[in-house]
């Protein structure tokens, strides 16, 4: 098959991430992608430095000229094009208004990444049920939040993204917190994740300053807008002796070994959050909230523990059971490697991936 992304501009996050992880294995299983951001988008220059084929095009706007511009590469390449995978609202519509002026029309995906609720209006339900041939979202939640809007359960799909188990899997501890540069006798609690304000390090950081243990310490991996924010709360908290800002980390495998605990306190609009996964796959207890379908992954008392957003004193709680009982810590590690290793490893979102776009472009061909 040759598949198509679009996308109009999915930040820094997981998104471009999901993209491209899944893009590299559908080339090694034989097919053909190419994809369709403007150069602004992130995704641009993180797909071309993967070695992936990237076409620039304008696709934040739902205007005109971008309509045009879309419609006639996509007229031009109609007959090597199987499906059409979009990411982004604006993608989107500009895909499915392009395909009813086409002879031809490509079967269009869309995927949702993220857990905000779609608009219940007659735009958005023409959009999701008849412009588009299958609805994908990151996780179950996000699916049934589209079925509340009238798309059929058997229109869509709930497809994680999966971790690379081969990147992301168990190490040495003492081995992992020498290359990180973390002491060996501390507690270290870890949060691997883009720093916006919805990911809730400052609601970890309120949580940890009630903890009167100058062992127990956190290491924040990452970069991004709120790290001047969080520096300020980390000094204002008196918690400089105990919070590594380790910033952008390019080998975040190497990291994960390393804590006793991972967590991800976010409260933003997610699927299921990378770092949940990364944690699961390397076999590290993991303390996370309910965020859009993070639940998915983490099940509350079998592969980690699920706590409500926002919530500083049942994050302040549930760090504090994982630290006291080591045989819940290694039970709650082990369980969610094991529930990982069956349901949210990359070979399982190939295998689902590649049959919603198997199905998609079979049945626009049986037309």
């Amino acid at each position: 098959m040759h598949i198509v992304h679009t996308e109009a501009d999915g930040g820094k996050g997981g998104q471009p991430l999901r993209i491209i992880n899944e893009s590299l294995g559908m080339i090694q299983r034989g097919h053909q992608v190419t994809i369709l951001c403007p150069e602004t988008a992130p995704l641009h220059a993180l797909a071309r430095d993967a070695g992936l084929t990237v076409v620039t095009m304008p696709l934040k706007r739902k205007n005109l000229k971008n309509l045009q511009l879309l419609r006639r590469w996509l007229k031009d390449n109609r007959q090597s094009i199987d499906v059409i995978n979009s990411h982004n609202s604006a993608d989107t519509w500009l895909v499915a208004l392009a395909n009813l002026t086409l002879s031809n029309p490509v079967p269009l995906v869309r995927t949702r990444h993220a857990s905000g609720v779609p608009r219940n209006n007659w735009t958005t339900r023409w959009l999701f049920r008849t412009a588009c041939a299958h609805i994908v979202t990151t996780g179950e939640a996000l699916r049934h939040q589209v079925a509340n809007i009238g798309v059929p359960m058997s229109q869509s799909t709930s497809v994680p993204s999966g971790v690379d188990t081969q990147r992301f899997h168990p190490g040495d501890k003492h081995e992992a917190r020498a290359h990180c540069g973390l002491s060996e006798s501390d507690f270290w609690l870890g949060v691997v994740s883009h720093l916006r304000p919805n990911k809730g390090h400052s609601v970890l950081l309120r949580a940890l300053a009630k903890i009167d243990n100058p062992q127990i310490k956190l290491a924040i991996v990452g970069e991004g807008p709120h790290k001047a924010t969080l520096e300020q709360e980390i000094t204002a908290l008196g918690l400089q002796q105990r919070v590594v800002m380790a910033g952008h980390q390019t080998e975040p495998e190497r990291w994960f070994p390393a804590f006793d605990i991972a967590l991800s306190p976010s409260h933003d609009m997610e699927g299921v959050p990378q770092g949940v996964l990364q944690s699961l796959a390397s076999r590290i207890a993991t303390i996370a909230t309910d965020a859009g379908g993070t639940g998915d992954a983490v099940i509350n008392g079998q592969t980690g523990l699920l706590i409500a957003q926002r919530d500083e004193n049942a994050l302040h709680d549930a760090i504090l059971k994982l630290y006291d009982d080591s045989a819940l810590r290694e039970a709650l590690a082990q369980q969610g490697y094991d529930y990982l290793s069956t349901h949210f490893t990359r070979e399982c979102m190939l295998d689902a991936m590649e049959k919603v776009f198997s199905d998609a472009a079979q049945r626009s061909k049986s037309r």
